[in-house]
Formats: C-alpha cells, structure tokens, sequence
C-alpha cells in the first residue's frame, strides 16, 4: 500500500462493530485521530484528512474513527450514551495498536479531547481543546434558527454528560492553538478555525503545520 492509500477497517467496540478510516501503511507508527463533535466534525474533517495525507507521506498510519451514531455508525445517535463515545475511543486505539504492534499516539481536536483519555496512547496532542459546556452552549445557540443543535439529537443524558466533561490531565501532552487563540498553549499555529465556519471548509496552511507539528512532536516525545 502506499503512503498515501486510503482503507476503511471496523473495530469492535462493546459488541457492536463501527469503522474508520485508516491512512498509509497500517503497520506504521500510529496515530489515531479523535475528531470534534457533531456540527465541529462536519466542519472539519476535510482538514483532518489532509492532515492524515500528510502524516502518512512521512511515514505515519493514520486512523479516525466514527463515533457510535455518527458518520458510517449504524446505531441512532439517540440511542448513545458518554460512555459508549469512551468506549470506541479505547476500541479504535486498540484496533490501531494490535495492527502496529505499539500504541498510537492521540490527535484529539475541540471537543475529541473530552475523550481521548479513555484509551492508552504513547502521547496525546490536543489541537484548540475544550470544555464540554462551552460545546453545549455552542450548540444550544445553533438552535436559534428553530432547529435544535442543528439537527442532531442526542439524549438528554448525552446532552448532561458533555456539558459536565473537561479535557482530563494527562502525560505527555501537547497543546496546540490557533495563533489567534488567546488560551494556554505549548504551540500557536497559523491558520482559520474551521469549526466557526458556517460550512465545512479546508486550509493547506494549517494542515500543514498540524502534520509538522504533530510528526516533530512523535518523534521527539520519549514515549513515541
């Protein structure tokens, strides 16, 4: 397969099997991506696969799994529960693990880094991380327009739980933000926040210097 190849592979996760995407070498050095939430994954996952493109021509497999209720999943996303999003976050890493015989490293974006602690990783990389209530009021507004979060229809219990989560502490970590970004962080990277856009969009720019960043920081951190 090449570097830049592209595959879909299930994972088992708490009897049920979803899939995601892998690409590059599957035995390579791993990284999973955990992606944002709801509308902020629609947004983003052009640039997220650009970023997965660019870290598997450097010699990286790449995967990112669909969340129970979401993308490819065939569970009802009303069906979800917190624990169930945890649960495929562990499965994926390990799926990704036993393929390349060594743990990923975690690329979590936004709302992903609510999760990314659920599964063991060699190093977590939080790209623009944030708290569940800011995410809940994000969504709450995106119903102004008379359609409640924007479509999508979590439970009640779902709904609770994200607005409860904070991005967990955790060794070794990585926090990357925009440059325009006045919040905490190891690196500022240049580029839009796609995720506040009304439409899913892309940028070379910043998917270029996620991939260096992330590939820079794997290969430097003891645990990659």
């Amino acid at each position: 397969m090449s570097a830049a190849a592209l595959a879909y592979e299930s994972f088992r996760s708490d009897g049920r099997d979803e899939w995601m995407m892998r690409i590059g070498d599957r035995e390579a050095t791993p990284i999973l991506f955990v992606p944002p939430l709801f509308e902020e994954m629609n947004r983003t996952r052009a640039l997220i696969g650009a970023v997965m493109r660019r870290l598997a021509a450097r010699g990286h497999a790449c995967w990112l799994p669909d969340l129970a209720g979401t993308g490819e999943s065939e569970r009802p996303l009303e069906a979800v529960g917190w624990g169930d999003w945890r649960n495929d976050v562990m499965a994926a890493a390990e799926h990704a693990a036993a393929a390349a015989g060594r743990r990923p490293l975690i690329a979590a974006l936004r709302g992903g880094a609510l999760l990314d602690d659920a599964a063991e990783a060699n190093g977590r990389w939080r790209m623009a991380p944030v708290a569940g209530a800011s995410l809940v009021r994000d969504m709450v507004r995106a119903g102004i327009a008379g359609v409640e979060w924007a479509g999508y229809a979590p439970s009640e219990a779902l709904k609770a739980s994200i607005g409860a989560a904070t991005p967990a502490e955790a060794a070794p970590m990585r926090v990357a933000r925009l440059a325009s970004d006045a919040g905490a962080a190891d690196v500022k990277l240049p580029g839009p926040a796609l995720w506040r856009r009304s439409e899913p969009g892309a940028s070379e720019e910043l998917a270029e210097a996620i991939a260096a960043d992330l590939a820079h920081w794997g290969s430097a951190c003891a645990a990659c």
